[in-house]
């Protein structure tokens, strides 16, 4: 599994693709690459793409996920990109555990939905190097 980021400095965007097979421990290790990356870069907002996945994380991952401290910083939006009924199932979940933190987690099908919550036109995402 891998988890390719990259970023739109133009939109201050982070996105996070995730390829292969997800399972729990890929999904913690994503997670913690996301936290390295806001360790050394400003806060911005973020996509996260599940298109390219076969997901096998259990509803306990996500529970614990959500359960814990967020990734993105607090009044920055984020979206999760979930194209399969399985994965935007396990998303929603996920988005109403989390809900304490607020309003900054949506859920949706496409990345033109994605683009277009966040106000995107044109994006310009570069890749950004191993953190």
């Amino acid at each position: 599994m891998g988890c390719i980021l990259d970023f739109d400095a133009k939109n201050a965007v982070l996105r996070a693709t995730l390829e292969g097979v997800l399972t729990d421990k890929s999904l913690l290790e994503c997670y913690a690459t996301v936290v390295k990356y806001f360790a050394s870069h400003p806060p911005c907002r973020g996509i996260l793409v599940f298109s390219h996945t076969k997901f096998e994380v259990s509803s306990d991952a996500v529970r614990r996920l959500a359960s814990g401290a967020s990734a993105f910083p607090a009044g920055f939006m984020r979206v999760f990109v979930t194209p399969t009924d399985v994965v935007y199932g396990m998303a929603r979940m996920f988005q109403i555990l989390a809900e304490k933190r607020g309003p900054d987690l949506h859920v949706v099908r496409t990345l033109e939905e994605a683009y277009k919550l966040l106000q995107l036109e044109s994006p310009e995402f570069g890749p950004v190097p191993p953190v």
